[in-house]
């Protein structure tokens, strides 16, 4: 398949977007998680209810101001998890369990989360088209710090992938991938300030806990940086955020999504569901360790 372009990609689109800032249950475990699923059955659903015009796509915003650690299914295969865990909890850290990507990643409020959901009906993304096509949507943000926005693997990076967002050589986010019927969302986070040594030191040590093997990434905290580092400059979830939604502005029609409407609401709950009971038998296993 050809590489898609971002602009047209944007342009094609109508825009609903969606900020955790403004859900009212924003505070919750995996609430943000829980919306990221609901959302590639929202969308398909919005498209059949609205056909006119260009189809629409969800931008979502999901900044996690409770420090938290996503993990991954692997992360569970490790031979001291409970103990990994402890440590996690014991460092001031939430854990939840993520249902797309495949190992641990920090969250903070220097950190962004933010996932694109669109209908394959309209336009069918290969796996590698749309991670392609996120990274070009990262640089197109990013135009303002003349940074070159890259993509490959950084191996001793936390959760390291092929689509690795890299610039200068360090790694500052990574994407991943969710898929639901005619639906697809990536998703990225994107590291915007604080201190990403010590998050790399934290989840480093969070392997050496769980005794680690192979299957798992030997981290090198000098491995990954921030946005802010890069440039020099303070760079906040709120300011890059609004740059983002900006772009979309300037290409094509945007307009805020309803946190409220009870298709969403329909779709929401039993996912909600299912990911808190997963998650929580992460903290259930913790507390009989």
């Amino acid at each position: 398949m050809s590489q898609i372009n971002d602009q047209i990609f944007i342009q094609d689109h109508q825009w609903l977007i969606f900020q955790e800032q403004e859900n009212p249950r924003k505070d919750q475990r995996d609430v943000a998680l829980a919306y990221q699923d609901a959302f590639l059955r929202y969308i398909l659903d919005y498209n059949d209810r609205h056909p006119e015009g260009c189809p629409h796509a969800i931008l979502h915003f999901y900044p996690i101001f409770t420090p938290t650690v996503y993990l991954g299914a692997k992360d569970k295969l490790l031979k001291n998890f409970p103990a990994a865990v402890d440590y996690l909890n014991q460092a001031g850290h939430t854990v939840s369990l993520r249902p797309h990507g495949g190992l641990a990643v920090v969250e903070d409020e220097g950190i962004i989360n933010l996932g694109i959901a669109t209908d394959s009906r309209h336009i069918d993304l290969s796996i590698d088209a749309a991670y392609q096509l996120f990274i070009d949507i990262v640089q197109r943000t990013l135009t303002d710090y003349d940074l070159k926005v890259e993509a490959y693997e950084i191996i001793d990076s936390y959760c390291p992938g092929k689509y690795d967002i890299v610039v200068a050589g360090k790694k500052i986010g990574g994407i991943a991938q969710r898929r639901y019927k005619e639906a697809v969302t990536t998703a990225a986070y994107i590291g915007l300030n604080g201190d990403q040594i010590q998050r790399g030191e934290m989840i480093k040590q969070f392997y050496q806990i769980g005794e680690f093997d192979d299957r798992y990434p030997r981290i090198n905290p000098h491995s990954m940086t921030t946005l802010s580092d890069l440039t020099g400059q303070e760079i906040t979830v709120a300011h890059y955020q609004d740059q983002v939604i900006q772009t979309f502005q300037q290409l094509s029609q945007v307009r805020l999504g309803d946190y409220q409407d009870p298709v969403l609401e329909a779709f929401y709950q039993p996912l909600y569901e299912k990911a808190y009971q997963k998650s929580q038998k992460i903290q259930v296993n913790e507390v009989n360790a």
